[in-house]
């Protein structure tokens, strides 16, 4: 570019530079601004290639640097898996003394791995669970060992059991530290034997407890599952606390037994609750609670279940016939309970007083085939949708006092054995007794429905029922 800038200034003054001095002069500067122009242009690109040269540099070595990076990082990783695998693998194996000590230290090791390395943490869990779920020392039927010796055995292995269960409650609770709590955990605990379970205040994803065995006092009160919980087919020989416990999901407790207390009181299923075949030998405790759709098909409350209070926003089937109907042997509780959607209670029988105060039922309500034993209460009750008690069998006092009735009310074929008060009761619909009878050899106070009327002697609409004591006389609604 030089020697093209001296050509073409040479080239000027030969043409130009030979008549006029002045052309000379004129040439001679404009030949030596194209020289100067032509240098600083080459001098510009010598500068632009020197820097382009020392930035491609640059990047290469920038380059091999990351290079050098990823390749120690990638060997560090290794060294920390590779140790990672190993801590793993010797308290694992402490696990499988036996020695009661060696496997306590085990499981404090896997908790310290876990603590230190978060994507560790539900694998370490998961052994943990496979540990509670190994059959426990006192299912040993071996009769050769000494007696003391066996006990000791047993009285060591439920230590390291208690060990594993407070690590698990411990680091599933949020506490001061947020670092020790372990977020979004799932328990496999089908089948396992758990001694004074206390997963109380703790905050899960989900868990299984299929088949699990429960011995002494169980707790999950406050407790939260943001997942499906089951505890299909477990027992609880003690008393099980679940007061204020959130399944926003799926829980299961069907064919559950209860040897104790049941306190749901206060809790939340926010979707699937299902109780069918559970058996609750001693009160249980549903007061407060908020139900989406619940069933307790063939359940059966030995002692007073009380549902004072709750909530149902779903379907609920308390039994569709006699044949998958729940049994209640104490007293039955629903004051102040709401129901938003269809309920029925077909076929079950209450051995007990059933209290059905102040209750409302939103939708259809079925009562048919069901039997109170006892006395019937569902004064000032609110039963705004069609409400069935067909075939249904009042032994005692029937009292349905300050009710509403919002649609048609249906008491074909009824039975009502004792007191019967429908005083100051609103029927909006119409209300049937095609078919009902009422016994006469009782001598008690009687308030029918308007328009209801009841045949005495000598008329010949009085008979004596199949299966049934006393003499009974025909219901007619004029």
């Amino acid at each position: 570019m030089v020697t093209i800038g001296i050509g073409v200034a040479t080239w000027l003054v030969l043409a130009y530079g030979r008549d006029d001095p002045r052309n000379s002069l004129e040439a001679i500067k404009t030949a030596g601004t194209i020289v100067i122009g032509s240098g600083g242009a080459v001098a510009l690109w010598l500068a632009v290639r020197r820097q382009r040269t020392a930035e491609l540099a640059v990047a290469q070595k920038e380059r091999e640097l990351r290079q050098k990076d990823d390749e120690q990082a990638h060997i560090a990783r290794e060294a920390v898996e590779r140790r990672v695998t190993e801590l793993y693998t010797m308290a694992a194996a402490q696990l499988g003394s036996d020695h009661a000590h060696v496997r306590i230290a085990g499981i404090y090791a896997l908790e310290r791995l876990a603590q230190n390395n978060t994507d560790q943490r539900q694998v370490i869990v998961n052994v943990l669970c496979a540990y509670l779920r190994m059959p426990h020392t006192a299912e040993d039927t071996d009769a050769t060992e000494p007696d003391p010796e066996r006990e000791l055995r047993r009285a060591q292995d439920r230590q390291v059991r208690l060990a594993a269960q407070r690590l698990l409650a411990t680091h599933l609770r949020r506490g001061p530290s947020a670092d020790a709590f372990w977020p979004d955990i799932t328990l496999d605990l089908a089948g396992a034997s758990l001694v004074d379970f206390d997963l109380g205040r703790c905050h899960l994803h989900s868990a299984t407890f299929d088949g699990a065995q429960f011995h002494g006092t169980t707790e999950f009160s406050l407790a939260s599952f943001s997942g499906p919980v089951s505890f299909t087919d477990a027992r609880f020989t003690g008393d099980a606390g679940f007061i204020n416990t959130t399944w926003p999901e799926s829980a299961a407790f069907s064919r559950a037994r209860f040897d104790h207390e049941a306190d749901f009181a206060q809790a939340t299923f926010g979707s699937t609750a299902t109780f069918d075949g559970a058996q609750v030998t001693g009160k249980a405790d549903f007061s407060g609670t908020r139900f989406g759709y619940v069933s307790f098909d063939n359940a059966r409350f030995a002692q007073a279940a009380m549902f004072d209070g709750a909530r149902f926003t779903g379907r609920t089937h308390f039994g569709a016939d006699v044949h998958s109907a729940p049994h209640f042997d104490g007293c039955t509780y629903f004051r102040a309970a709401r129901f938003d959607q269809d309920v029925v209670f077909g076929g079950v029988r209450f051995a007990d007083i059933v209290v059905f105060d102040d209750a409302v039922f939103h939708d259809f309500v079925g009562f048919h085939d069901s039997v109170f034993t006892s006395n019937a209460i569902f004064s000032e009750t609110k039963l705004l949708a069609e409400a069935r008690f067909r075939r249904t069998r009042f032994e005692a006092a029937a009292l349905f006092g300050g009710s509403e009735f919002g649609r048609h009310a249906n008491f074909d074929s009824a039975l009502f054995g004792g007191e019967v008060n429908f005083h100051q009761v609103t029927f909006t619909g119409d209300v049937t007794c095609t078919g009902a009878y009422a016994r006469l050899d009782v001598e008690t106070l009687r308030i029918w429905p308007p328009g209801w009327l009841l045949a005495t002697p000598p008329t010949p609409n009085t008979t004596v029922l199949p299966n049934m004591p006393g003499h009974w006389g025909r219901l007619y609604d004029r």
